[in-house]
Parts: structure tokens; C-alpha cells; sequence
């Protein structure tokens, strides 16, 4: 109930955002020339109070279960939006805050990426068996996460340009040049997973009862919510100055924000760490009718 009032906040407050020349009436920043409007105050702080309060409490199953390798999430986006406050003042809009805002909360979400990859490979190789996959799970996260890396330069790169006019139009091909090549290296995993998903089902280890199974499907749906992320991402990326998808705020947070926090917010009621403890694999079904097949 909470979660859908503030929804409904968030949205409202972000009915008066247009398109860039009517937001304001003074001199245009660089904020303005590049985002194509000035971010919306109250949507932002709604964002960073989310974003925040996920993020601790991931760092609570983190520490609980010292389950260092989720650091990762996602307490980056909540300072970016903090950030995305502060550039609603003139006197904030300087390059410094506005590149950060920028690389934290278009760029961290790499960091969403590499938590799903480090879950596939750590279910392949600790509860679904290593048979599963067509590359050794343990090189299935490191290979997705360093692709994963290499986008995230790209696109940082990408957004320190943005800010110089000499150069903003360069900054702009770099980063959906790293939007697309994040994108495809998302999509190959995904593609990846239904491989194993396939296989388990096939095999019959799976009967959809498993705890781990469960996290195996919540990883599917984290998914779909990244890879509508992805889609408005390239579209944003590839569109002109002055659409409506440039102009007007609402469509960063209905296809970007939104679908990032529900990409990660069920993994906190349903923490991936205690599946990765040990094999599991024998609680899913008896070893003696596992059959010998392979992807």
C-alpha cells in the first residue's frame, strides 16, 4: 500500500514536467541543453529514499550472511538521485555534480547486471549441477561482468562529455554506443538462461518446488524488467533533441527507475546467499535419477 501511494506521488509530481522550452524561463544550462528539461525535485527525492532504503537493506543480508560479493547493490542510485535534487537549483547545475548524477544513476545500474550474473553462475555451479550451461560457470560471471565493466567506461566516457558543448555531441555517440553494447552482452546471457532453464526442465531436476528453482525464476523476471530498461535506454539514446521521449522526465522514471527497482526489490524478501552455500543439488532430486545428459 505504501509502495503504491508513493508511486502515485512520484508520478504526480512529474505531471508539470515538459519539454525544454517551457521549463524554465532563464538562461539554458547544461543541464537543460542535455537532459532537454530540469529534473524534477520531489520525483528525484522519492527516487533517492527508495533507492536508499534498498540499499540498506541489502547491506543488512550482506553483512548477515557476509555475502560480500552483492556490495554491489544499489546504494549508487540513491546518491545519484540526491544528486538529480540538487541539480534542480541553478546554482547546482556546474559539471562537477552534474557528471556524477549522471554516471550514477545511468551508468551504476551495471552493477544490477553483474548481481544477476553472479547469481546465474553461483546457481549453476553450487545448486542446478555444471551440466547446465555451455560455458563453465564459473566463467560465466566473469565473462559477463568484465562485458558488463567495458560498457560501464564506455558510457561514463560517454558522459563527461556532456557537459562541453565542444564535445556533446561526440559524448552522445559514445555513450549509446556503450548503451547498445551493454544491451546485446545482457541479452546473450538472457538468452544463456533459458538455454539452462531448458535443460534443468528437461533433465527433471527442476519440479518447480525447489527453493533454488524459485531464485531461479525471480532471476528470469529481474530480467524482463532489465531488458525493458535496456529497450527505452537505446531508444532514448538513439532518438533526436526535442522528441518526446528527450523532453519529457516521466519516461526516465516510468521505463528506467521504475523497472531497475523492480528488477532488484524482490531479492530482498527472497535473498539469493543461503542457496549458494553449499551444493544443493541433492535436495532437489535423488542423484540416482539424474540422468546423464548434458546441454
Amino acid at each position: 500500500m505504501l509502495a503504491g501511494v508513493a508511486l502515485q506521488l512520484w508520478l504526480a509530481s512529474l505531471q508539470d514536467v515538459g519539454v525544454s522550452g517551457s521549463v524554465q524561463r532563464r538562461a539554458v544550462s547544461n543541464v537543460v541543453r542535455v537532459l532537454g528539461y530540469t529534473p524534477s525535485k520531489p520525483a528525484a527525492l522519492v527516487a533517492a529514499i527508495v533507492y536508499i532504503v534498498c540499499g540498506l537493506c541489502f547491506f543488512y543480508h550482506v553483512f548477515r550472511r557476509r555475502n560480500y560479493w552483492a556490495l554491489c547493490l544499489p546504494i549508487a542510485m540513491g546518491i545519484g538521485f540526491i544528486l538529480r535534487v540538487m541539480l534542480n537549483n541553478p546554482d547546482h547545475q556546474k559539471r562537477g555534480p552534474f557528471v556524477s548524477e549522471e554516471i550514477l544513476t545511468a551508468c551504476s545500474p551495471a552493477t544490477f547486471l553483474a548481481f544477476n550474473y553472479i547469481i546465474h553462475g553461483r546457481l549453476l555451479g553450487r545448486s542446478m549441477g555444471k551440466r547446465h550451461s555451455y560455458i563453465p560457470p564459473n566463467y560465466v560471471s566473469w565473462f559477463f561482468i568484465c562485458s558488463d565493466v567495458l560498457t560501464f567506461i564506455v558510457q561514463a566516457a560517454g558522459t563527461a562529455m556532456f557537459t562541453k558543448t565542444s564535445t556533446l555531441n561526440t559524448g552522445k555517440t559514445v555513450f549509446q554506443v556503450g548503451v547498445i553494447l551493454q544491451s546485446a552482452s545482457y541479452y546473450i546471457f538472457v538468452i544463456f538462461y533459458f538455454l539452462s532453464w531448458r535443460s534443468c526442465r528437461k533433465e527433471g531436476i527442476a519440479t518447480g518446488h525447489e527453493a533454488w528453482w524459485k531464485i531461479y525464476k525471480l532471476l528470469g523476471m529481474s530480467s524482463f524488467f532489465i531488458i525493458v530498461r535496456t529497450i527505452f535506454r537505446i531508444a532514448e539514446s538513439c532518438s533526436d533533441p526535442g522528441t518526446s521521449i528527450r523532453t519529457r522526465e516521466v519516461y526516465l522514471y516510468v521505463f528506467d527507475t521504475l523497472p531497475l527497482f523492480l528488477a532488484i526489490v524482490g531479492y530482498i524478501f527472497y535473498w539469493p546467499g543461503p542457496y549458494f552455500e553449499r551444493d544443493s543439488i541433492a535436495d532437489a532430486v535423488p542423484m540416482e535419477k539424474v540422468s546423464t545428459s548434458s546441454v
